[in-house]
Order: C-alpha cells, then sequence, then structure tokens
C-alpha cells in the first residue's frame, strides 16, 4: 500500500469491503509488460474507446485509483499503471523525470496493445506527465483530467511556500517512502521545465479539477489556488471544477468528481467534438 492510502483514515466496513474486492479485482487484471530490460505492471479493464489511463501521484501506485476505476470501467476501458520502482513494477533507469516516464509509458502502451485515442487523467505529479505526454503525442490524445496536478511553476517556488512543519513532515516522508518516491521529487524541477518546453495543443480538452483544501497553512493553500487558477486558464479548451469537500487526494475524498470529468470527456470524444486520433 503506498504511503497516501496509509496514511488516509478508514471509513467504516464498507470501504474495508470495497478495497478488499479492488485488490482482488486488481490482481485478475494486472499483468507485468516488459518495456525495454524491466518490467512495469498495468491493469486494464472494461471495453470501449478512447481507453482511460491513469497516471498516479508522486511515490503512489495505481491502487490510488481503486475508488474512480470500478465506475470509469463502466463505461469505457480504463487502464491504470504503477511507474517504474512503484507498487508490483521494476525499477527503472534515472532520472525519473517526466521527459524519462512519458517515454516508458508509451512504450508500456504500444507493447501492450492498447491502442489510442486515449483521455489522461494525472493526479498530482501525475499531471505533469500527463500534459507533457499529450504535447509529445497530439494526436494520441482526446483529452486530460488533471486531478490536483503539480503546476509547471510549483516545484521551484514550494520551498518558499512550506512551514517548519510541512518541511519536517516532508522530510519524515522523504525518509519511509520508496527510493522511486525520491527520485521523481528530485527530478521535478525537470519534469517542470520540460511541461514548460512543451505546452499542449490550444484544441485539446481539458478540466482541471481542484482541491479546496490541503496544505498546513493558509499561504500554501492562496499559492496552490491561485497556481491551479493560471494552469487551467492556460488551456484554450480547459474548464476548472473546485472539489469543495478534498483535499489533495480528490479521488479518495470525491471520486464521483473524478469520474463525471473523465464522463465528459469520453462523451465529447465519441460524440467528434473532441480532438481524436485517426
Amino acid at each position: 500500500m503506498p504511503p497516501a492510502l496509509a496514511s488516509r483514515p478508514l471509513r467504516g466496513a464498507a470501504l474495508i469491503a470495497a478495497a478488499l474486492v479492488f485488490c482482488s479485482e486488481a490482481s485478475a487484471a494486472s499483468r507485468r509488460i516488459d518495456v525495454g530490460g524491466f518490467r512495469l505492471n498495468l491493469r486494464c479493464e472494461g471495453e470501449g474507446s478512447p481507453v482511460v489511463v491513469l497516471d498516479a501521484g508522486a511515490g503512489d501506485t495505481l491502487e490510488t485509483w481503486d475508488w474512480v476505476l470500478p465506475d470509469v470501467k463502466k463505461f469505457t476501458r480504463v487502464c491504470a499503471y504503477d511507474r517504474a520502482g512503484l507498487g508490483k513494477s521494476d525499477r527503472g533507469p534515472g532520472p525519473r523525470t517526466s521527459e524519462r516516464i512519458v517515454g516508458e509509458l508509451r512504450e508500456l502502451l504500444v507493447r501492450a496493445r492498447v491502442r489510442p485515442p486515449y483521455i489522461l487523467v494525472g493526479h498530482s505529479f501525475g499531471g505533469l506527465n500527463t500534459r507533457l505526454y499529450a504535447a509529445k503525442n497530439p494526436n494520441d490524445v482526446s483529452g486530460l483530467v488533471l486531478v490536483d496536478a503539480t503546476p509547471e511553476d510549483f516545484p521551484e517556488m514550494q520551498e518558499s511556500l512550506l512551514t517548519p512543519n510541512e518541511r519536517e513532515k516532508q522530510r519524515t516522508t522523504r525518509a519511509v517512502a520508496p527510493l522511486a518516491y525520491n527520485d521523481e521529487l528530485d527530478a521535478m524541477e525537470a519534469s517542470a521545465a520540460s511541461v514548460r518546453a512543451a505546452p499542449v495543443k490550444e484544441s485539446l480538452p481539458v478540466v482541471v479539477l481542484t482541491a479546496a483544501h490541503g496544505g498546513d497553512s493558509p499561504a500554501f493553500r492562496a499559492a496552490w489556488a491561485g497556481m491551479q487558477r493560471r494552469m487551467a486558464a492556460s488551456f484554450a479548451a480547459g474548464k476548472q471544477v473546485a472539489a469543495e469537500r478534498s483535499d489533495h487526494y480528490i479521488q479518495f475524498d470525491q471520486p464521483e468528481l473524478v469520474v463525471a470529468a473523465v464522463r465528459e470527456l469520453v462523451t465529447r470524444a465519441r460524440s467528434g467534438s473532441g480532438t481524436q486520433a485517426p
């Protein structure tokens, strides 16, 4: 279980039972795919096009989507994966930048025969990855859902925004987290720079989901909210949705918002009003 899941409070027997079902289904649907000397763990379920591809936050595994994937698979095919060094995936070469991760994800989808078009969904650090993927493979991507995603200007600003308590929490987390988590954080500024240098095609439909809560200080929250607004405004075909009852993990607190955003973009792509691969 990733650090993010382990730190969340359990919400009764119903959620525990649901988690056990999800784990059983995930084991049945998962497979490890060689992407060139190491293997990545991929879970795909459901049928239909476009295919929804889920990318988790730094240090998180595909399990962070267990409250989203079961509903998405009801109306289209959906795939989640463990990045190299996380979950059931092998460690991969460094540095663990979005540039490298995007190349690995593309190789994974090709070798697993998961054909485009895709709706990419990225949480936190996964938002940098999905944005770069869409920029580098514009004909393969029909839309983006960014789930409280890391803005490209955040990595270089975060040190000035962290309180002493937040710095201590980060230090403690890094001491116990998987090596891949630290590798991804160490490469975050380079990842953000790649995203700045490769903007997403203007016509791509984008939904930005922004958490209303999270962070230890009002200054941090205000700065994050401002960056989220600017990020949403940077997409010509984008819209922002506030997750009023959520902290950073919207997929846990309000998974229905993630599912609704995905459904909206899937419907748009199928109607021909979104950008689709030929």
